[in-house]
């Protein structure tokens, strides 16, 4: 009897694909994502992972979409507080070995790959709209001066982009010290008293 896509075994066996090629991933980077090692790492036969995915490209996407954290998300707390606390978070993640590989393939794919695009979108996602949402709440808090709502994008472009930059281009590890002294700089033309 053929399997379906709900059959349970099928589901279970896809799962504990999907969770090997996510780890290979996160250990190694894409290159690493192959469908033997997949195999190996789930206890499954080569074959099943290819049923699941025909092709390389398939698997490495799927991989790269089970792990994929948006890169920010917001709520109604002191955004400064916030800002460090998920750029902190942010550079933990980016500190991880396969990050560069892992961010750079999203990135490069996105350019000719609708999937990846999904997946970049993921992890960018709705962030300018969010934060144009919790810097207004900040304005009307007196956190910030009036005008800072409309320049969200700048905001965060001033602060990961550096951290991008010592990470990726320079090989820096990232710290607290570091991820401060960037939020303070970008808040700073916003701040009531500037």
């Amino acid at each position: 009897m053929p399997r379906t896509n709900d059959d349970p075994r099928a589901l279970r066996s896809r799962a504990a694909a999907l969770a090997a090629a996510t780890e290979l991933l996160v250990e190694g980077g894409p290159e690493n994502v192959t469908h033997a090692g997949v195999a190996k790492r789930a206890g499954i036969g080569r074959a099943t992972v290819y049923r699941h995915w025909p092709d390389q490209q398939t698997l490495l996407i799927d991989a790269l979409a089970n792990d994929v954290q948006p890169l920010l998300t917001f709520d109604d707390s002191p955004v400064r507080e916030q800002l460090v606390h998920q750029m902190v978070e942010m550079t933990h993640r980016l500190n991880q070995p396969s990050a560069v590989s892992v961010l750079a393939t999203v990135i490069q794919r996105a350019e000719r790959d609708d999937d990846a695009r999904r997946i970049r979108e993921g992890i960018f996602g709705k962030a300018d709209e969010h934060f144009t949402r919790t810097l207004a709440a900040a304005v009307e808090r007196g956190e910030l001066r009036e005008g800072a709502e409309e320049h969200g994008t700048d905001l965060i472009a001033r602060i990961v982009g550096p951290l991008i930059f010592y990470r990726f281009l320079h090989g820096v590890r990232l710290d607290k010290d570091l991820v401060v002294s960037l939020v303070d700089g970008a808040l700073a033309p916003w701040q009531p008293n500037a």
